[in-house]
């Protein structure tokens, strides 16, 4: 196993539901996705390379994750910020 990329994939699994699951995370629907679909697929990844498959198939998950993230992302900048705060959000 390579403990460098499973670090790394388990830093991806946590940070990625912390952000889907966290209602102060000021996001799109495309960034909330894409945030899903990564942790998915990083949780996959880990349980391949635990079991000692090839993980291509969940890399390829993990990437178009990161890849909906990114496009989300840029669309929140190109349009700019049109969100309103919610009540109980810190500034």
């Amino acid at each position: 196993m390579q403990p460098l990329y499973f670090i790394a994939l388990l830093i991806v699994a946590a940070i990625s539901t912390l952000g889907v699951l966290h209602p102060r995370y000021d996001d799109t629907v495309l960034q909330r996705t894409g945030m899903g679909v990564s942790c998915l697929g990083a949780a996959c990844e880990i349980w391949m390379m635990w079991q000692g498959y090839i993980s291509l198939n969940a890399h390829a998950l993990t990437m178009w994750g990161v890849a909906v993230f990114a496009l989300g992302t840029m669309a929140k900048k190109i349009t700019g910020p049109k969100r309103k705060r919610r009540a109980g959000d810190c500034k």
